[in-house]
């Protein structure tokens, strides 16, 4: 490690490591000359700079470490004249921060609108000098540690409720730095082998196949589809198909030496994006409902934040210096981004009573799952968390959840990004799965984990997914609110549009509503008393629960216009063609002779959250 080294007037020779100081002065930085900057700290020459505005709040002192730090900052502070404003301070890490310096700030002047909380940010980079983290007073330098690449939190540890390792999500939030994740072409795995088990029907050990899907398959259809790869040809004469594997799988094309800065191929994609993703920022900033802490109480507008929280706004304008580590989270981040944008024409949101029935459904059938179509080329379905637990386990397991709690900060699902060919037939080479956690020491955390369809846990969610696309009944999105007055397009108002009833239920954001009937139930069988099993001869002393089903070849009975039965569906008088039809029907959960207890489960097992559905 280098080393600074100072002779005092008195010749003392004073010694400071890379990164550190050993005087702390009152400093001037070009950044303060802008009025909505309030201070610059920095390390230059073995002397810790604090440089101030005379905008800035007189109590900002208090932020620094007590000693010098403190010292010369309520000094710089007095002579500026400073007033005293009791302000709110907030971390705002980030990759497009500079490394060498912390910029306190006014938060209006990086949000996308302009809009402002009435807060000062701690503007900072994940790859700063820890060394900047000991001029800070513990609670500050503590609120940024969690944050940095380069100082890991002492006693962190990783989730390890048999779920997928936390370590394995990206960054979760608009303002959080962006997190590297495992993951390279050939095997986008999560977590430990039982859960690659679950995401992908194996877990690449022993005699086990491979993961049959092709992720490089994927994201050439998102290069196409979102139009990157035609501005990739018009704009700088490169032929996607004519690049290299190594720069398809890192999207990215090195220039002709090595400080060009290349050509960032995921960016680009992104960029195709950018009025959508701005769009979903400025609402998700003015709209009424904000996403909670535990990501639960999901409303059908959460979408805007939730797709715009899977990267941040550094990851459109990337530094070219990133570590191939780093290039690969950034490009599979932005394919999957980019991804769940193809699909804001085709957004779907199920209410909250059904989203335990819809992720936990049983495996479809070979016959229903080769008629499944999708309404467009990518769909996005969003609901309440539903936890891991509860979609991997089997038909015990669930029966045990279903009276039982799984803790809240489990890892979920929160729904899916589908995609079909073009005649509208499901694309089953891969899926996008919304998966969610709220850490302890990270916060809520998010992102798209590529999954394959099939028998396992992931597979079968994907498939229940598509199935509600294909066979249940939605409501077409309601007509955005007209705006009436205010500047077209801007944030205040689409603040006023947001608050319409319409644009709550999900108008301006084109989204579909599950609009589920319960079906008319059959004529019920007669049995005898001595055979409520139907056939066994065996009474039973406990009662079950029947997990939520698609049935086939069902009669559906046809309505009118204000939802009412046209006529009979079984009784005497039923047409086929006239009074019903005949389609796969869904059933959720039902509980199997209610009037006998559960069987007793002896196993720990942890209350599931109950979502209000009832049985029928």
């Amino acid at each position: 490690m280098s080393h600074y080294v100072a002779v005092d007037g008195d010749g003392a020779v004073r010694v400071a490591p890379r990164g550190g100081w050993q005087r702390v002065v009152e400093g001037h930085h070009p950044l303060i000359d802008k009025p909505e900057v309030h201070c610059v700290v920095g390390v230059m020459k073995g002397r810790l700079h604090i440089a101030v505005s005379a905008g800035s709040d007189a109590g900002l002192y208090r932020i620094f470490a007590d000693g010098l730090c403190a010292t010369v900052a309520h000094a710089a502070l007095q002579k500026a004249g400073a007033l005293a404003q009791d302000r709110t301070i907030a971390v705002s890490p980030g990759e497009a921060w500079p490394r060498d310096y912390v910029v306190l700030m006014e938060d209006h002047a990086v949000a996308a609108d302009g809009e402002a909380c009435g807060e000062l940010l701690v503007g900072f980079s994940p790859d700063m000098d820890p060394c900047l983290l000991e001029a800070f007073a513990p609670q500050v330098a503590d609120a940024m540690r969690p944050h940095m690449i380069t100082a890991p939190v002492s006693g962190r540890s990783t989730s390890a409720l048999e779920g997928v390792a936390a370590s394995g999500l990206p960054a979760p939030r608009p303002e959080s730095a962006q997190t590297a994740r495992p993951a390279c072409d050939d095997a986008l795995l999560v977590g430990d082998p039982v859960w690659q088990r679950f995401w992908f029907g194996t877990d690449g050990q022993e005699d086990t196949p491979a993961p049959d899907f092709d992720f490089g398959k994927f994201r050439n259809r998102v290069m196409n589809d979102s139009g990157a790869a035609q501005i990739l040809a018009q704009e700088h004469g490169l032929n996607w198909d004519e690049l290299t594997a190594a720069q398809q799988e890192q999207m990215y094309v090195p220039g002709p030496a090595p400080a060009h800065p290349g050509l960032d191929v995921a960016a680009l994609m992104l960029r195709t994006r950018t009025e959508d993703w701005t769009w979903d920022g400025v609402y998700a900033r003015v709209s009424p409902h904000r996403l909670t802490e535990d990501l639960t109480d999901v409303h059908p507008t959460d979408v805007s934040a939730l797709r715009r929280g899977l990267v941040t706004p550094s990851a459109f304008t990337p530094d070219h210096r990133l570590s191939p580590n780093s290039r690969l989270s950034h490009a599979i981040a932005a394919v999957t981004t980019t991804a769940a944008y193809l699909a804001v024409d085709h957004t779907h949101f199920i209410p909250e009573h059904l989203a335990l029935d819809v992720a936990t459904t049983a495996s479809l059938s070979q016959s229903s799952r080769a008629a499944l179509r999708l309404p467009g080329p990518w769909a996005i379905l969003l609901h309440e968390p539903v936890p891991l637990t509860a979609v991997q386990a089997d038909d015990e397991e669930l029966d045990a959840l279903l009276d039982a709690q799984v803790p809240g900060s489990s890892h979920a699902v929160l729904g899916a990004v589908l995609a079909a060919h073009p005649d509208h037939t499901l694309d089953t080479s891969l899926g996008l799965v919304l998966m969610a956690s709220v850490h302890p020491e990270r916060g809520r955390q998010w992102c798209l984990q590529p999954a394959l369809y099939g028998d396992h846990g992931a597979g079968r969610l994907l498939y229940s997914y598509a199935a509600q696309l294909a066979f249940a009944k939605w409501r077409k999105p309601l007509a955005p609110p007209a705006q009436e007055r205010g500047k077209p397009g801007s944030a205040k108002a689409l603040k006023r549009l947001a608050k319409h009833p319409d644009a709550r239920a999900g108008g301006l954001h084109r989204m579909n509503l599950l609009d589920y009937t319960p079906p008319t139930p059959p004529p019920a069988e007669p049995r005898s008393p001595a055979d409520p099993k139907g056939g066994s001869g065996a009474d039973w002393e406990y009662g079950t629960w029947r997990r939520a089903s698609w049935t086939e070849n069902t009669r559906i009975g046809i309505r009118d216009a204000n939802g009412d039965l046209i006529g009979p569906v079984y009784k005497d008088g039923a047409v086929e063609g006239v009074t019903y039809t005949r389609g796969s029907v869904f059933r959720p959960r039902s509980r199997i002779r209610p009037d006998l207890p559960l069987r007793p489960d002896r196993r720990t097992v942890y209350q599931l959250r109950d979502t209000g559905t009832s049985a029928p």
